[in-house]
C-alpha cells in the first residue's frame, strides 16, 4: 500500500515537472504573419526563456537578461519582452512546424505550443457545364467543379435550381451549389478562397438561338415577311390592272 502511495506521488511530481500548454494548429498564408501568445502564466523567476521550433532553433532566447533572435528570423520578427509574445512575418513553407515557449529553472515548463502550417492560397477552380434539353423551355445542366487534384459534379434543372451543396473534404475544399439560377464552384483552404460562377440560362441560350423554331411559339418572322410581300404584290397587280382597264374604257368613250 505504501508503495502504491509512493508511485502515485512520483507520477504526480513527474507530470507537474513537465507542464505543457495544449497545442494549437495555426494556418498561415505564404508571405503572411502570425502572432504567438503565451497561454500559461510565466513564473516570476527563471534562468532562461526560449521560443524554440522543432528544428531545435532558438527563434528568440534570453542571454544575460537580453533577448536575442535567431539569425534566420532576425529581420522578420517582433518580440514583446513584457508579454513574451512573438510575431513572425513573411512566413515561408520552410517555417512550418512546432513552436514552443519554454522557461527553464529547476524544471522545464512549456507556456505555449503552436503547430504552424504555412500554405499557399488556392488557385481559381475550373467550372464546366453542358446541357440536355428535356422540353421546349427546360434543360438539365450537368456541371463539374475542379481543383488541381479533385473534382465534384452535379446536375441542376434550369427551372428548379436548388441550394443542394456538394462538397469534398480535406484541407483543400471544393463546394458546388446552385442559387437563384446561378451555379457556384468554390475552392478554399484555411487561408484563402476563390470561386467561379455560371448562369444556367446562359448554357441553355445557345441552343435556343440555334433552334428558335423549338423555343418560339409565335408565328415565324420569315413567314410574316412572305405574307406581307405577297399581299403587296397582289395589291400592286390589282392596281395595275385597274389602271389599264380604266385607260382603255376612257379611250373608247372619247372615240
Amino acid at each position: 500500500m505504501e508503495f502504491g502511495h509512493f508511485l502515485v506521488f512520483f507520477m504526480t511530481a513527474l507530470i507537474s515537472s513537465t507542464v505543457s500548454a495544449s497545442e494549437d494548429h495555426v494556418f498561415v498564408q505564404t508571405g503572411g504573419s502570425v502572432k504567438l501568445v503565451i497561454k500559461n502564466k510565466i513564473p516570476p523567476h527563471f534562468t532562461r526563456f526560449t521560443w524554440i521550433n522543432d528544428k531545435s532553433e532558438n527563434v528568440v532566447r534570453n542571454q544575460s537578461g537580453e533577448f536575442k533572435p535567431h539569425s534566420s528570423y532576425k529581420d522578420r520578427m517582433d518580440f514583446n519582452a513584457k508579454t513574451y509574445s512573438l510575431t513572425l512575418r513573411n512566413m515561408q513553407k520552410t517555417d512550418s512546424g512546432l513552436y514552443r515557449a519554454i522557461t527553464r529553472d529547476k524544471q522545464e515548463l512549456c507556456h505555449a505550443e503552436y503547430n504552424i502550417s504555412v500554405i499557399d492560397p488556392v488557385d481559381s477552380p475550373v467550372l464546366k457545364g453542358n446541357f440536355t434539353m428535356i422540353s421546349v423551355n427546360v434543360c438539365v445542366v450537368n456541371v463539374s467543379c475542379s481543383g488541381p487534384d479533385q473534382t465534384i459534379s452535379h446536375s441542376y434543372h434550369s427551372n428548379d435550381c436548388t441550394q443542394e451543396e456538394v462538397t469534398s473534404s480535406g484541407v483543400q475544399t471544393l463546394a458546388l451549389y446552385c442559387r437563384k439560377n446561378r451555379v457556384v464552384c468554390n475552392y478554399s483552404n484555411p487561408v484563402s478562397w476563390k470561386n467561379q460562377t455560371i448562369e444556367i440560362n446562359q448554357l441553355c441560350t445557345p441552343y435556343e438561338k440555334e433552334h428558335p423554331e423549338e423555343n418560339n411559339s409565335s408565328f415565324p418572322l420569315f413567314l410574316w415577311l412572305s405574307v406581307i410581300a405577297g399581299v403587296f404584290v397582289l395589291v400592286f397587280t390589282a392596281v395595275s390592272v385597274f389602271c389599264c382597264s380604266y385607260k382603255k374604257r376612257k379611250r373608247v368613250y372619247l372615240s
